[in-house]
Formats: structure tokens, C-alpha cells, sequence
């Protein structure tokens, strides 16, 4: 009787399914899950976001009104196939303007605003990915790529436009695999971004415009974006591109980087995937993963915390909140530093590892006064990071710190000229490195100054190249073939058995590498990376037999 009872009611259930039409549900994704939702059981990170632009509705909700342009990074799960374009209304730029009043009729989007589903994929199996699988950029850029789409159409999610005939921009996150989307063998990153926009900057700009400089025989394009989206919105293709050994970002690929050029096991027992590595960072102690399991450089969530209020505006606008995990005069520099141990000076006979932070200082080479700090101190950012873009409507410079990170001297500023036309027009690049405190009236650039900066880096490398001849000398005095072979062969020894010769040898060895690996060659700190290179070619040169 009871099996009888229970067959009948499967066989109810099953008709009352085939029955009852589909539920219907709001914008592209059926498991989207609300930050309401997600505030249940987070109410402490809620909270935080609550406090950035991501949360904001009154931010979120005009561009959401101006229709698939805008509304697929300002809304929670947007989908244009259910919006209703006001007739009449469009630009050429976004030929569909959708009334406010749209969402509440046909359910375009989720919320309105950037929420937790948009980033984490929802339906609960964001909780299957690990945390540390948040340091994928891919997450951030389906935004902060804004006029990147120069791969167009979006061939793996293709979408039709809600008026015969429109065309849609595919250039925004829709249908796109987010943190925690699980598939049949378990969790899955997010789908790479690189299959839906071109992010390496390409030979000819398609449809981004980036900055050109012309050659005597060619043209060469330089890796900042140029038209840009309000703020700018531009950050993840510079910072996939920058500026760096072989031609890669070095922060994108700071783990592509160290495994090119350092032995496996030498990166497991050293510290270079603190550095090198954001996945590594974001790791519990007990569960860090090795070189061989850690999969992101340095990316977004190294700097940026999206859930949060950052501890500072932006440097050039002063309303923007960057959303910096800590202040940027120290942010930088939790990398770009030697840590040269507990007495802050370099051992002799060493190899010093980019002492940015200890040139900034004054402070790390050998038998030099120690603490005279430079005028660029706690600068990183105004001189690393100036704004490049041209506001695509006017054209005039945006306010958004560009993500290539490489200097821009006055020069290559005055000299770059945007790729294509912004606003009707061509522009050349309205700041550099050197703008925040060296501008003058009529010379945003601050051109003025490319006379001292050449002068600068000309004397120390001449300076260097002395050092280079005199270690060289000085090394076959000693018996050895070559510096580096005498370097290797001293290192050998204890170093109170080292004689006079050298140890003079060391610290000149050493404080050569210091200025080779802090790389500024006087720029960032000029009257003490003078002291240290003289000082090392005055100890070469005193090596004896």
C-alpha cells in the first residue's frame, strides 16, 4: 500500500512538472544569486561593498538607461534580449536608449548594480572554487576593459539585437564564466578573457585606439590605450601588455617571468612567489601551492580590493576612490625592495634584488653615508602611473592612472599620437611621468626637463661602464678569469678570511649590482645613486694583488 501511495505520488509530481511552464527569472542567468541573498551568511563583506561604486544604484542607474553599451557592466546579470529599447532615442554610439523604467517590466537585469554574482558565479558553486582563485584578473577585466573589442563578433556568445536590424556591442560581460562556475570534472576558472577581445596590443590598432610614435621606417605602437570610457576603464589590456623583460607586462606575467629564468626548486624555498605570484599571496600559510601549482602574477586584488573603500582618492581626481588595499606610498614597496636584513646595508660579495625602495631611501649600499631620502619618495604612482587616455567624446585627458606602469618620459609624450581619431581629431599624450610636479604652463609634459633626465642616466651609465672595466682589472689581479668567476670563487670563503683585495672587490661587486638592479640609474634618487657608483669605482680601483 505505501509503495503503491508513493508511486502515485512520483507520477503526480512528474505530470505537475511537464505541466507547469518554465519559471521565469530575471536578466541572462537563471542561478544568479543577489547581494541580498549573499548578505545572509556575509553580512561583514556586504557591509564593505556597500561602501564602494560597485554597490551604488544612484551611480549604476543612468548608465544602465543608455542601453547594451553600458548596462552589461552597471547592472547584475544583464541581458539586452529582454530590455525594450525606447524608439527614437539611440546615438549612433549606442543606437537603443532603454527607459528606467524597463527592468521592473521584463526583467532585463538582476539588480542594478555591479553585484557578488557578477564577479562570483552564483547558484552556490562559488563555494566550491578556492579563495586564492579571486587573484584571476580575467574577473575584473570583463569591465576595466572597456574598447578593447578589437576581435569582434563575440563568436562563443553571440547575441541578437532587440530591434530588427540594431546592432549590439559585444564588448561587455554577458554570458561570460565568472569565479566559481562548476562544470562536469568539478571547479573551473572563469573562461580567459583573451577568447573574447584581442588583449595584445595589435601591429595596427582595430577597433581600440592606442598611442603611435613614427620612425624613420616604421611605426612603433606604444601599449596605453587612448580613447577612453569616463575614468578610463582601460586597466586590464595595459596592464596585460605593460612593459617588461621580453616584451611582457612585468606584473601580468611576474610568474611567467621568474619561471623562465630561476630554477623550480630555487623558487619553492625562496621567497619569490610572495612577490611574484597573487594566488600565493592570497593563500592560507598552511596551503600555500608551490611554482609548479601557482597559475596568476601580480594582479588586480594585489593592489585593489573590490569589496571595500579604499584608504585614499585618486591622486589625479580627487573625488575617485581607487579601492587601494593599503596607502600607495606604501603599497609599491612591499615588492620593489631588497630586503636587505635587520642592519638595512647590503652583504659585500652579493647580489642585490631591485632596492627600490632602499634607493628611495638613501639607504643599502656599502661604506656610503646611510638615510638621505629622495624628493620622489612615496611617488611611485604620480610617476609610474599618469594618466594616458583622451575622453572619447571630447577628448579631452581623463583622470584615470594608467596600468602599464613603465615611465613615460616628457619626450615620448610629446611625441605619441593617438592611432586613430577620438572626438574628430588626433591627440598626442597630454602627460608623462614627470607632469604631477615638473608641468609648466604650455608644456603639460614637462619637456623642459628630458635635457636633465638624459644628462642623469648618461653619467651614471658612463659611470657603470667605468666599474664594469675597473672589477674586470681588478678580478685578474686577484687570479681570476673574470668578475664573475672571482665574485663566485671569494664567496666560497668565510668572509673573515677574505683579504684586503678582496673585500674591496666584494663591496664594489655589490654596490655595482645595486645600482644595475634598482634600474632608475639616478633617477630616483640622484645625489645618492651618484654616491654609491663612485663609491664602487673607487673600490674597484683600490683592489690590489
Amino acid at each position: 500500500m505505501v509503495k503503491r501511495v508513493l508511486l502515485v505520488a512520483i507520477v503526480v509530481a512528474a505530470l505537475l512538472v511537464v505541466a507547469a511552464p518554465a519559471l521565469a527569472f530575471n536578466g541572462y542567468r537563471a542561478d544568479y544569486t543577489t547581494a541580498a541573498q549573499c548578505q545572509v551568511c556575509h553580512p561583514d563583506k556586504h557591509a564593505e561593498w556597500m561602501t564602494t561604486a560597485h554597490s551604488s544604484t544612484e551611480a549604476n542607474g543612468e548608465p544602465i538607461t543608455d542601453g547594451a553599451g553600458c548596462a552589461g557592466c552597471h547592472s547584475g546579470n544583464y541581458d539586452p534580449q529582454k530590455a525594450v529599447p525606447v524608439s527614437g532615442t539611440g546615438t549612433s554610439a549606442d543606437p537603443f536608449v532603454y527607459s528606467a523604467e524597463v527592468p521592473a517590466d521584463n526583467g532585463a537585469f538582476s539588480e542594478g548594480m555591479v553585484g557578488c554574482s557578477t564577479c562570483h558565479y552564483g547558484g552556490g558553486t562559488q563555494h566550491a572554487a578556492p579563495a586564492s582563485a579571486l587573484a584571476n584578473a580575467d574577473i575584473c577585466g570583463q569591465c576595466h576593459s572597456r574598447y578593447g573589442d578589437s576581435k569582434p563578433p563575440n563568436d562563443k556568445y553571440p547575441l541578437a539585437s532587440p530591434t530588427p536590424g540594431g546592432t549590439i556591442n559585444p564588448m561587455y560581460p554577458i554570458g561570460y564564466k565568472t569565479l566559481g562556475e562548476a562544470n562536469a570534472g568539478g571547479w573551473t576558472d572563469a573562461l580567459p578573457l583573451t577568447d573574447l577581445i584581442n588583449v595584445p596590443t595589435p601591429a595596427k590598432p582595430v577597433a581600440q585606439i592606442y598611442y603611435t610614435i613614427a620612425g624613420e621606417t616604421t611605426t612603433t605602437t606604444l601599449p596605453y590605450t587612448a580613447r577612453t570610457h569616463v575614468e578610463g576603464a582601460l586597466q586590464y589590456q595595459e596592464w596585460a601588455n605593460g612593459l617588461g623583460k621580453v616584451g611582457m607586462s612585468s606584473h601580468a606575467n611576474a610568474l611567467v617571468q621568474i619561471k623562465a629564468y630561476i630554477p623550480e626548486s630555487e623558487i619553492n624555498q625562496g621567497k619569490c612567489l610572495q612577490c611574484h605570484s597573487e594566488d600565493y599571496r592570497m593563500a592560507p600559510d598552511d596551503a600555500k601551492p608551490t611554482a609548479a601549482e601557482a597559475k596568476y602574477g601580480i594582479t588586480c586584488v594585489t593592489c585593489h580590493d573590490p569589496h571595500a573603500e579604499g584608504t585614499q582618492s585618486s591622486v589625479w581626481n580627487k573625488d575617485h576612490d581607487p579601492q587601494l588595499t593599503m596607502p600607495r606610498q606604501d603599497l609599491c614597496v612591499q615588492c620593489h625592495t631588497a630586503q636587505l636584513g635587520p642592519n638595512g646595508v647590503a652583504k659585500a660579495g652579493s647580489e642585490v634584488h631591485n632596492p627600490m625602495k632602499e634607493m628611495m631611501n638613501g639607504t643599502g649600499a656599502i661604506d656610503v653615508p646611510q638615510g638621505s631620502p629622495s624628493v620622489h619618495k612615496g611617488k611611485c604612482v604620480q610617476c609610474h602611473m599618469p594618466p594616458t587616455g583622451r575622453d572619447r567624446e571630447d577628448g579631452h585627458p581623463a583622470t584615470a592612472g594608467n596600468h602599464v606602469f613603465a615611465i613615460i618620459e616628457p619626450a615620448v609624450a610629446v611625441e605619441a599620437i593617438t592611432s586613430g581619431k577620438i572626438a574628430g581629431a588626433k591627440w598626442n599624450m597630454y602627460y608623462s611621468a614627470c607632469t604631477t610636479c615638473h608641468s609648466r604652463p604650455n608644456d603639460s609634459q614637462a619637456l623642459w626637463l628630458q635635457e636633465t633626465l638624459d644628462n642623469r642616466q648618461e653619467a651614471m651609465r658612463s659611470w657603470n661602464e667605468q666599474v664594469t672595466v675597473a672589477l674586470t682589472k681588478a678580478a685578474k689581479r686577484l687570479g681570476f678569469k673574470s668578475t664573475a668567476a672571482a665574485n663566485t670563487a671569494i664567496n666560497k670563503k668565510a668572509m673573515k678570511k677574505w683579504t684586503k683585495g678582496q673585500m674591496a672587490f666584494q663591496k664594489a661587486f655589490t654596490n655595482q649590482q645595486y645600482i644595475q638592479s634598482e634600474g632608475s640609474w639616478g633617477i630616483h634618487n640622484w645625489d645618492y645613486a651618484r654616491t654609491v657608483i663612485l663609491k664602487a669605482l673607487e673600490q674597484a680601483k683600490s683592489v690590489k694583488k
